[in-house]
């Protein structure tokens, strides 16, 4: 198997990390790119999945009024609101490295990897049946994954020290979806941060996600 490589991104821009997910995505399944483990973080904003309509998923008014874009994914899932308590965790995987022919086991097989690094740090949390982690029945952390130019992208969101406020009140949208409408509509769960139950260091986070990610891709 080919080495897996890892990128930290500098920049706090969504649009243009997610544009960098769907970029490594496309050299990846090109062959240009081995597959890649991505850890980046962006200000304040809210990220929609690719069959959600923004105004049905966010508070326009409260996002317009405290400088917060919204943003689209290229993969499905839920709405998520990030900000610098927030850490990413992006892969890009050639489909011949896939270990299942199901997009959802693919899902929760690199979840359960994630998790089992936060386990060594002594979390104890189970990963739910769409590859969410929860701790103490909270979600701590959710992800998405798309398949394209024959690569498949999963990125996960882990709550370090999020706002939840801020969360709270950017995922309140004045508007429901109607019941004709072919959208996903986002299940809303109760979240916790990380930190509510032990600290832990970011850099060395990052260096066993992506020892246990490079163990099964």
């Amino acid at each position: 198997m080919k080495s897996v490589v890892l990128i930290e991104s500098n920049s706090y821009d969504p649009e243009f990390n997610l544009s960098m997910d769907e970029y490594l995505l496309f050299l990846t399944g090109k062959g240009i790119m081995n597959g890649t483990v991505r850890f980046y973080k962006n200000r304040d904003c809210v990220v929609i999945g690719r069959f959600q309509k923004e105004e049905f998923e966010a508070n326009l008014e409260f996002l317009k009024e405290n400088g917060i874009n919204i943003v689209a994914r290229i993969s499905g899932g839920g709405a998520v609101f990030q900000d610098l308590g927030n850490l990413n965790i992006s892969v890009t995987i050639e489909n011949i490295f896939s270990k299942t022919q199901n997009l959802k086991e693919e899902m929760i097989m690199l979840s359960s990897a994630i998790l089992c690094a936060l386990e060594s740090f002594g979390i104890n949390g189970i990963v739910g049946d769409r590859g969410e982690i929860l701790v103490d029945g909270k979600k701590i952390s959710g992800c998405a994954a798309s398949i394209r130019y024959n690569a498949m992208l999963y990125h996960a969101t882990l709550l370090l020290h999020v706002d939840l406020e801020k969360l709270r009140l950017a995922l309140s949208p004045s508007y429901e979806y109607p019941e004709d409408f072919k959208f996903i509509k986002s299940m809303r769960s109760k979240v916790m941060n990380i930190n509510e139950t032990t600290f832990i260091d970011e850099e060395e986070l990052k260096k066993r996600i992506y020892r246990e990610i490079v163990k099964i891709i």
